[in-house]
This record gives C-alpha cells, sequence and structure tokens, in this order.
C-alpha cells in the first residue's frame, strides 16, 4: 500500500486565526450564558410554591466570562432542596439544642405549637399537656420527623443538560461569520 501524503495550505493570517479564536470564545461564553439561564428558569419553575418567596428568590448574576451564580437570599431554601430532620442530609431527628422542647408558631393551623418527643408516662404527658394549655399552646407529643427535600435545581440541571448541544449550536450561528 502505498504512503498517504497531505498538505494544508492555507491563507488565514494570524489576525485571521485571533478572529477565529476571538469568536470561539465568545460562542462558548455565550452557549454557558444560554444554559445558565435555561437552568435559571427551571430553578425558579420547579421550585415548591407555598406563597412564592422562594421561586421568585432566586438571582443569577456573570462571575466571568465562563461562570455564572444562581442563588437565593431566602434562608430556608437549601432547607427545602435538601430536605431536614431524618429526610436531610444528616438523618437526624430535629431536637432541642438549648432547651426541653421545641416551640413554633404554625401557620397552617394558625397556633403557636410546643413539642416534646421523650414523655413516656401518661402522667408526664398529662402534665405537659397542661402547661402548654395553660400558656395558650397546643402540644404535640414527639419530635418533628423532618420533610422530604424537593431538589428543584438539580432537577433544573438534569431538564437543561439534554440542551446544551443546541445552545452550543445557536451561540455558533450567533458568533461566527458565514
Amino acid at each position: 500500500m502505498g504512503d498517504i501524503k497531505l498538505d494544508v495550505n492555507h491563507s488565514m493570517t494570524e489576525e485571521d486565526f485571533r478572529e477565529v479564536m476571538e469568536r470561539g470564545r465568545e460562542a462558548i461564553t455565550l452557549a454557558l450564558s444560554y444554559t445558565a439561564q435555561e437552568v435559571w428558569g427551571g430553578i425558579r419553575k420547579n421550585a415548591p410554591v407555598d406563597r412564592g418567596r422562594l421561586a421568585g428568590s432566586f438571582q443569577m448574576e456573570q462571575v466571568d466570562d465562563l461562570s455564572f451564580r444562581i442563588f437565593s437570599g431566602v434562608e430556608y431554601a437549601m432547607m427545602v432542596h435538601e430536605g431536614t430532620g431524618i429526610h436531610g442530609p444528616t438523618g437526624q431527628e430535629i431536637r432541642p439544642v438549648s432547651a426541653q422542647a421545641l416551640k413554633f408558631f404554625w401557620s397552617k393551623i394558625n397556633q403557636t405549637v410546643v413539642m416534646k418527643g421523650d414523655l413516656e408516662t401518661p402522667g408526664e404527658k398529662a402534665s405537659f399537656a397542661r402547661w402548654a394549655e395553660e400558656r395558650g399552646m397546643t402540644p404535640i407529643f414527639a419530635w418533628p420527623k423532618g420533610i422530604e427535600g424537593r431538589p428543584y435545581a438539580t432537577e433544573a440541571i438534569q431538564e437543561t443538560s439534554g440542551r446544551t448541544q443546541e445552545f452550543v449550536r445557536r451561540a455558533m450561528r450567533e458568533t461566527m461569520p458565514t
């Protein structure tokens, strides 16, 4: 079999080469921007809505040509995403740290509740119930289990991953000379 010879003869100047490289970088930046915008929209769409505070809280900023940051100022955003208590990253029951019971206002029932899960005898439970009710609170004889995570950001990333090639092609069409 004979030798194969390939001659590459191009007439691209150094300036032309720099232009192609710059357009390539612009295409990458644009494709990443399209991808980040899609993830951002998916997070806002997928976030659970009670009153809409979480879903409406997400912001996006461009860190540099190749990095974007999507974030929320809502303090419970990661708890909703990851879960809490036995359903969360630690897998532990929710227990008080510096008190003997947990007390909070439960908006769904429009009442203040107090939780204590380590009462064993009927007498302990009756005493706790009387104490809580005298103070206008609803007693609950269990520790909260927590909430299951709703991985809205992970879902948005997975949904977007199937479109990255589309975003690259679009960015190349928009930045490369014809």
